[in-house]
């Protein structure tokens, strides 16, 4: 992981002197381990490194071609390293290192473009042809890595943080308040893969490449999922097996690290699948035990993350860290800090337990810190809905066995709406969906009602549900369902120095899921199943059928931060100070109304925390940026 930065001017002329060297410099957290430039005629580019690989202490970047008209920065890993290696000796190239953007510019030199859809990894890359005065860039399928451009008349710049952006003086920081808002409702977030929460700032989306010339910019989706077709195998047991193949596969590509590797451990059936994979099967490659990184209640004996986490480090090879619900005053300052630098305000939305988890594996050294996202996406049929296709209801027996076991909350409710649904004529259905575009989300009773009514009736989806289960399933990933909670937990493991690693997001396990067999995605009485059945000797047996795995103690944790800033920052929890700072957007009266609730029950109201955390970002030092109103 690290840094990467660029400021190109088609006219041939030099970048200002010191505007790339402020990029950088803004995202030296993401780069402890130095900065390099390198500059020519038009064009300035950037690296801050951090040395997480045995190859990466050897690398310097920008990386040059052996004639120097060929330039590459990259952030992130290669993954498919040795089949990329083999697929370029067939061709007659022979990397001149060991390196990653070594073996990265010899992918470009032999498919040009067509390199995008032959390395799989998690990265961002720029490449800079001096032959051509083009600059071409790709994203990875999930989205792992971040990519941020502005652009303008003669001149294009990127950074892998927004704050690189807003220090190159190239764009002022000027609020997007579409995205903004859209930020505050849940269900619409993730729709812009594009813009961010500052005009004129853009972001390549996940899986999709950009050529950038003196004609102006193209972008184009380099992987698109929806051209798989399903995999059919001759059993479940066979299925289960290819799971396994697929996932220690993609587990082992991710164990070149330098020093102390760690893992985010929930006690969850997928974290606790990679822990117990990479102390089983690769602990000769570790430099000691894997430091393993995991939430609990403060009554740890009733704690069913922390008895899951047991069960695996007794079986060796683990050094456990046990993260409590504490507040303390370093803590407040802590999140405060992250509520105003964040390069976007939905980062600190769901991003508190996991800046315990980062600031705990800072501590102990680690550069990189394994977790399980995006391992429920591999089964799309905790999208319950689909069981109500006609050609499906023989599986709902089965669903209601799964959310029976699991406690499921709302289960019964939810299917009696689909049945109730199922059951009412055509015509009243349209009706209701009309009368839907009317109903506000939860998260949005807050908004002033004439904003949010407008953000309904403006995104929320009018396009007729995909029929086919494989094709509806395969359309996730070429959403932001992904790549946004990867641009969230990045910016907070990158300020703390910390290469995020995700095996579940792996473009091979993603296609993996979706060419799945239908069967194999549904609950069939459990979770997860297939994946239950294919660690079989892998996890002990309490933790693979763990029937509490809906369970998770990060909303004792935020409910604890909460009460605490209430009591010991009364600046930052204040409904005076917050209704001020978002009146633009906020209705006072129904935030009177919900602050007085939350101050009656005392329980966790995410849509609180969500206010006060964006107006900490609203008053961060970029400036008094909001329009003033009339």
């Amino acid at each position: 992981m690290s840094a990467i930065a660029g400021v190109v001017r088609f006219d041939g002329a030099p970048p200002e002197p010191g505007r790339v060297e402020r990029m950088t410099e803004a995202m030296r957290s993401r780069g402890p381990h130095g900065i390099t430039h390198r500059t020519a005629p038009g064009i300035a580019l950037g690296h801050c490194a951090l040395r997480s690989t045995p190859e990466s202490l050897a690398e310097t970047q920008p990386h040059a071609s052996a004639d120097g008209k060929l330039w590459l920065v990259m952030d992130g890993c290669i993954d498919n390293r040795h089949e990329l290696a083999r697929d370029l000796a067939a061709h007659g190239i022979t990397p001149r290192d060991p390196g990653d953007p070594e073996l990265l510019l010899c992918a470009y030199e032999a498919w040009g473009e067509g390199c995008a859809g032959r390395v799989i990894g998690e990265l961002a890359f720029v490449f800079w042809d001096g032959r051509e005065r083009r600059l071409f860039a790709a994203r990875d399928a999930a989205g792992a890595r971040h990519f941020y451009y502005a652009r303008g008349e003669g001149w294009f710049a990127f950074a892998s943080g927004i704050g690189g952006l807003l220090a190159s003086g190239v764009v002022a920081p000027q609020l997007n308040e579409a995205r903004f808002v859209e930020n505050l409702v849940i269900e619409f977030d993730r729709e812009d893969q594009v813009g961010t929460c500052y005009l004129g700032i853009d972001r390549l989306p996940a899986g999709h490449a950009m050529r950038v010339d003196a004609r102006g910019i193209s972008t184009w989706r380099y992987w698109d999922p929806r051209n798989l077709e399903g995999e059919r195998y001759g059993s479940q047991v066979e299925c289960a097996e290819a799971y396994l193949e697929v996932l220690r596969t993609v587990v082992a590509s991710r164990m070149r690290h330098v020093g102390p590797m760690g893992a985010a451990l929930s006690g969850g059936l997928d974290s606790s699948s990679i822990s117990a994979l990479v102390a089983r099967e690769h602990g000769h490659r570790l430099s000691g035990p894997l430091a393993t990184f995991t939430l609990a209640h403060d009554d740890r004996g009733r704690c069913p993350e922390w008895g899951s986490a047991q069960q695996l480090v007794a079986q060796g090879g683990m050094q456990p860290t046990v993260i409590g619900p504490e507040v303390g005053a370093r803590v407040h300052a802590s999140c405060v800090e992250a509520m105003r630098s964040f390069d976007e305000p939905f980062s600190f939305n769901n991003g508190y337990t996991d800046l315990l988890v980062c600031d705990a594996a800072q501590a102990s050294g680690c550069r990189v810190l394994l977790d399980g996202m995006a391992g429920d996406l591999a089964f799309y049929w905790f999208d319950e809905s689909l069981s109500f296709r006609p050609r499906n209801l023989r599986h709902l027996p089965g669903l209601l066995a799964a959310a029976l076991r699991h406690r499921t909350p709302g289960v019964g409710r939810m299917l009696a709406m689909r049945t109730a649904a199922a059951a009412t004529p055509k015509a009243l259905r349209m009706l209701y969906r009309g009368m839907r575009k009317t109903h506000l989300p939860d998260d949005a009773q807050l908004l002033r009602r004439e904003l949010a009514l407008d953000l309904v009736q403006r995104r929320r989806r009018r396009d007729p549900p995909i029929a086919d289960d494989r094709l509806a399933h395969a359309t996730l990933f070429t959403t932001g369902l992904l790549s946004m909670p990867h641009e969230g937990y990045g910016q907070i493991a990158l300020a703390r120095g910390i290469e995020p690693r995700s095996p579940f997001s792996d473009r091979r396990m993603l296609e993996f899921a979706v060419r799945l067999p239908r069967e194999a995605k549904i609950t069939s009485g459990w979770f997860k199943r297939l994946a239950r059945e294919a660690l079989g000797g892998i996890l002990p047996e309490p933790v693979r059928w763990r029937r509490d795995a809906t369970m998770h103690p990060g909303w004792q944790f935020r409910g604890r931060l909460a009460r605490e800033l209430a009591s010991a920052a009364p600046a930052v929890w204040n409904r005076q100070g917050v209704g001020d700072r978002m009146r633009r957007w906020v209705d006072r009266g129904s935030l009177d109304r919900a602050w007085s609730e939350w101050q009656g029950r005392g329980a966790w109201s995410q849509e609180l925390m969500t206010l006060v955390a964006y107006a900490q970002w609203l008053d961060s030092p970029r400036g008094n940026w909001v329009p003033q109103e009339a």
